[in-house]
């Protein structure tokens, strides 16, 4: 059985975090919902603390992608000065 490439590895788990990022996405849209339902019904407290949870939700996931972004970026920059060892006849 063949092992998967860094580039195979590298992308699977770009489309995997972006799968999350859908995921994430939704759990806002429905906060979102649930706090313009909350103000409309005069619940002014409640939607304050909604709306907190929802800009820590978002804050915190900023910083996970952020770092993983970071992560795949340093992986592929690796992968590709490798590769231009390997043209130019491996390291010295």
């Amino acid at each position: 059985m063949n092992k998967p490439s860094l580039i195979t590895a590298i992308a699977v788990e770009a489309i995997n975090e972006l799968e999350t990022a859908t995921n994430y996405m939704d759990w806002l849209d429905t906060l979102s919902w649930v706090i313009k339902r909350t103000l409309a019904d005069g619940n002014d407290h409640h939607a304050e603390r909604l709306a907190d949870i929802a800009q820590y939700l978002a804050g915190d996931y900023r910083e996970t992608i952020t770092t993983q972004a970071k992560r795949l970026n340093e992986r592929f920059d690796a992968h590709q000065d490798n590769v231009r060892i390997l043209k130019a006849g491996g390291a010295q």
